[in-house]
């Protein structure tokens, strides 16, 4: 059964700090959990500096045509590049701190960080880090489309990142008077990167974010006579209470306390600015 769109947005970039300009899409706008937080950045300068998170999974994917990396820290030794078109994906779980800059500053970072809700069951998982490198993205060819899987499974091709809520995560380029058909659980959404792109006969232009009905389970999408870029997104709602507190997802506010004293604690260790 074929879903139906919901909401079309049309978004725009904003300057957030000098050197960080983002389009950002939140669950509470969107409804579109078990993601969180779904934007948009370019960014040439190191704007956050090392900070903490729990509760969810925090990632970052550069994009392929990215003139810069990142480069990311956490409170558990982990180093790692993001170059374009890697991916990495700090599980957060109990407690961790982390942070990512360009590796050199007045370079453009163009990509997407993305917050991934836990169940309660795993709220607390071990912190870790998971990465892949550009190549180690499995990608899925033919003459029209070209898909990155950055999380989940396209025709037997599947990421090499499992994280503990599984997800459908794909970077899609679509070449003109083309269509692909995709497979979707009850949320869906399509965030249109660049170029256009045809939903029941509505014509979308770039930086719009669709929003699907939960009724359903097929969503084809179709371009005119121009090359499209967008991301195709879909999951499964958790459907459980979300306590936000900062860079903290929890369930109830008694873990949320309980979180913050951690951190006051020291337990989620120390990482210090570069």
């Amino acid at each position: 059964m074929k879903k139906q769109i919901k909401k079309i947005s049309r978004l725009q970039f904003k300057q957030n700090a000098p050197g960080f300009n983002s389009v950002d899409m939140f669950h509470s706008e969107f409804n579109f959990e078990p993601f969180l937080v779904f934007t948009e950045f370019h960014m040439d300068k190191p704007i956050f500096g090392p900070h903490p998170h729990a509760g969810v999974s925090v990632m970052t994917y550069m994009m392929p045509g990215s003139e810069g990396s990142f480069f990311n820290r956490n409170s558990l030794g982990d180093y790692s590049i993001i170059e374009p078109g890697g991916i990495h994906v700090t599980q957060a779980g109990s407690g961790i701190k982390h942070d990512e800059v360009p590796t050199v500053t007045g370079t453009d970072c163009h990509g997407f960080q993305i917050w991934i809700n836990h169940a309660d069951k795993d709220r607390l998982v071990e912190p870790k880090a998971f990465h892949a490198f550009s190549k180690d993205v499995p990608e899925y060819n033919s003459d029209n489309v070209h898909l990155r899987v950055v999380q989940g499974t396209f025709q037997n091709v599947t990421s090499p990142i499992e994280l503990v809520t599984k997800t459908t995560l794909f970077d899609v380029t679509l070449q003109p008077d083309s269509s692909i058909a995709f497979d979707a659980k009850e949320m869906a959404f399509i965030y249109l990167i660049s170029g256009k792109i045809i939903l029941e006969d509505s014509s979308i232009s770039s930086t719009s974010m669709i929003t699907f009905d939960k009724a359903g389970n097929k969503i084809n999408v179709k371009t005119g006579n121009e090359i499209a870029n967008f991301m195709f997104v879909s999951g499964v709602p958790h459907n459980e209470p979300i306590v936000l507190g900062g860079p903290f997802v929890m369930t109830t506010n008694e873990q949320l306390i309980a979180t913050k004293k951690r951190l006051q604690y020291g337990e989620m260790g120390i990482l210090n600015p570069l």
